[in-house]
């Protein structure tokens, strides 16, 4: 009965006029035996503040009064702010409550003259954490433990201090066990020594949780799990072994978990995608699965990877190696000339890759038909015509609406103890834009079948932009020269491709891309279609990466079950229904932690190696405007700040025009400018890099041509 109440309350009270406890009782037709339970209910909801009283004693839902829920995000030590869908609240650091960064809270909230809202934390729903990463720091015979989170500010006590052997600057985990200041924790475990080779990467990886070591559970499971194909043990698959299929992947790596082929046909072509079939081994309600789906994806930073599956499967059985038998899930898609797909087909298969080709060798290739590159001859004809094909793909997608962002993305040489020798701009070539070409169709036709059919599956979405961030980006494109057309909160995916497109030849292209990127909405997973704005395709999922995205491996149990197997039940698709709502917020909750992680390091590893070039001078793009100074990106993808207080006279900054001007000189900076900066200083705490705008005459230092690197394309 209490949750029949709580269902009824919360839909009444929104369309009746506020009532008192009692004259609710009197509304509803309370009988005496149901009384308790509908307090029970009422007290409840007030807990949970879904609603709490008037001042006039009145029901109503807290929403009304102030009372909003959301994750609190600390900035600094003073103050942090709690989001909410269409505004901020600014909360003191004093109002924190026992919260802390990125817990869920409910907050109450005010007001204030100059138009800002501002408010308290009245309850903390759910801790984001339950441990903190530590430096032991020495103090006469003992040892304090520092946060290395530092939005942690207040002091910590430690309750084992003997239990391990601690050492000064000693990197170490500690489990909390009371919130609040003081925090207490418990030491669990050491990470080692903060000037040790790794731990610097380590510490983030924990302080992200991610997941590294596999349950012992796990590895006795994989040990069972055969290394070798052999095509008599599957009969009911499709032998493609004979069928000239291929991969392309970067120079180092080993979790291949696409492979490509082509035909021609008489009215077009017919594109195979062929995916390792992880789901064979990776069987629901294992150790393996339940490690699987806990990492939930694989975690690249600069010198190593977070693997999702434990190596024997994702660079062994399940990784798609040449000369090999191996499973896969296939589909055969069938293009029309224009490149239009005519029909699709998706089948378990075995597959043999014949050759493990690179991006670096497939783009020389593209380059130059003519070079010397280790590709086997037989493979140049379908490289051709794959090239033919992905044009075909990519000018169909373009009239879609689909969005190709070029976005600045870093690449790293360390040596063997970690350190940074060099950063780089990432560059992509034409084997990487023609496997994601591929991929993109082969997700879009596993997602178009769960869509016809109706049938339960995880969807990836990307939805319209706001009309805020539109409005935002509106406003800094027509002070360089574009305005945008149409309505700003309807904007059409088309409408975004043009600004791309207006820039494409102008040096703030990849800047200005970056912009709009930032003013997309998130890509989630979601168990309902809601379309993919980006790509400009009304279904989209993920498909083609079972080894390092656990989605994928979801979407792969549902195709063998729902159109293999043809399990369509009515009770069992409502299973799924119900269950993938929570797996969509937990894989993207878990994928944006990862991208978290990984930033994280690039911060701290970009600022490491701009420790050297304190002092020096380079040429960079201005990337952001704010009040407080500039921020300037170098060729390499380094980033920095050169604050106002730095700069030769006062500066005004013009909100509207996102712009500083020279209070006496009336020079300006703005978005997209060339400047010249000199590094002043490296902050290895919060990992910021600082900058001073230098004159014109002063010797640049030439910043190094960009190196090219091969890295994975992703859908």
């Amino acid at each position: 009965m209490k949750t029949q109440f709580k269902e009824q309350l919360l839909t009444d009270i929104q369309t009746q006029q506020p009532l008192t406890l009692e004259q609710w009782i009197e509304n509803l037709n309370i009988t005496n035996d149901q009384l308790e339970d509908f307090h029970e209910a009422v007290n409840e909801l007030i807990q949970d503040y879904e609603l709490a009283y008037s001042k006039k004693k009145k029901l109503m839902l807290a929403s009304e009064l102030g009372y909003v829920k959301g994750k609190l995000e600390v900035v600094g030590k003073d103050f942090g702010f709690v989001d909410v869908l269409d505004f901020s609240v600014y909360v003191k650091a004093t109002n924190f409550m026992d919260a802390m960064d990125k817990d869920e809270v409910v907050a109450r909230y005010w007001k204030t003259p100059d138009g800002r809202f501002e408010g308290e934390i009245v309850k903390v729903l759910k801790h984001n954490s339950t441990f903190i990463i530590g430096t032991m720091v020495a103090d006469k015979k003992t040892f304090v433990f520092q946060s290395y989170d530092k939005h942690i500010t207040q002091p910590i006590e430690y309750t084992n201090p003997s239990q391990f052997e601690l050492k000064d600057q000693q990197r170490v985990i500690g489990e909390i066990n009371s919130y609040g200041s003081p925090l207490k924790v418990t030491i669990s475990s050491i990470i080692g020594l903060v000037k040790d080779p790794g731990v610097d990467i380590l510490s983030v990886l924990h302080q992200y949780d991610i997941k590294m070591p596999f349950r012992k559970e796990t590895l006795e499971e994989v040990k069972t799990i055969p290394q070798t194909v052999e095509i008599k043990d599957y009969p009911k698959r499709r032998d493609l072994t004979s069928d000239k299929i291929f991969t392309i992947d970067g120079d180092d790596t080993k979790d291949i978990d696409d492979a490509i082929s082509i035909k021609q046909l008489k009215t077009g072509y017919q594109l195979g995608v062929h995916i390792a079939d992880v789901s064979h081994y990776v069987r629901e309600h294992t150790s393996l699965d339940d490690d699987a789906s806990e990492r939930s994806t694989s975690v690249y930073v600069v010198d190593r990877v977070v693997p999702m599956l434990p190596k024997e499967l994702s660079n062994g059985i399940c990784s798609l190696n040449p000369h090999v038998n191996r499973l896969a899930m296939s589909v055969h898609v069938n293009l029309d000339e224009y490149g239009s797909i005519v029909d699709y087909e998706f089948f378990e298969s075995i597959i043999q890759s014949k050759q493990q080709l690179t991006y670096r060798e497939v783009n020389r290739f593209y380059e130059d038909h003519e070079a010397e590159v280790a590709i086997d001859d037989s493979l140049k004809p379908d490289l051709l015509l794959m090239e033919k094909v992905s044009d075909l793909l990519h000018m169909q997608r373009e009239a879609l609406g689909s969005t190709d962002f070029e976005t600045s993305e870093s690449s790293f040489v360390v040596d063997e103890k970690g350190k940074v020798l060099d950063v780089y701009e990432s560059e992509r070539g034409r084997g990487e834009t023609l496997i994601e070409d591929f991929m993109v169709t082969a997700n879009h036709c596993a997602a178009n079948y769960f869509d016809v059919h109706q049938l339960p599956t995880l969807y990836r979405v990307h939805e319209r932009p706001t009309q805020k961030k539109m409005t935002a980006l509106s406003s800094v494109l027509r002070i360089m020269g574009y305005r945008m057309k149409g309505s700003l909160d309807t904007v059409r995916p088309s409408e975004i491709q043009r600004v791309l497109y207006h820039f494409r030849n102008e040096p703030t292209y990849s800047m200005v891309s970056q912009l709009v990127l930032r003013s997309m909405q998130k890509a989630k997973y979601h168990p309902v279609n809601l379309g993919h704005f980006g790509l400009g395709l009304k279904q989209y999922l993920h498909f083609t990466s079972p080894i390092r995205r656990y989605p994928d491996l979801v979407v792969h149990r549902l195709m063998k079950k729902y159109n293999f197997n043809k399990n369509i039940n009515p009770s069992v698709i409502k299973k799924d229904e119900e269950r993938l709502v929570d797996t969509a917020l937990w894989t993207s909750d878990r994928e944006r932690n990862a991208v978290d992680a990984q930033r994280q390091v690039e911060k701290m590893k970009k600022a490491e190696y701009m420790q050297q070039f304190i002092g020096e001078h380079f040429e960079g793009m201005i990337s952001g405007v704010t009040g407080f100074g500039l921020f300037v990106q170098l060729p390499n993808t380094c980033e920095g700040l050169v604050h106002v207080r730095t700069m030769p006279e006062f500066y005004v900054y013009d909100e509207q025009k996102m712009m500083l001007i020279g209070r006496d000189s009336g020079t300006t900076f703005q978005m997209g400018q060339t400047v010249t900066i000199k590094v002043t200083s490296v902050d290895m705490v919060d990992y910021e890099v600082s900058f001073e705008v230098v004159l014109p005459k002063l010797k640049v230092k030439k910043p190094k041509p960009k190196r090219k690197r091969d890295r994975k394309a992703r859908a």
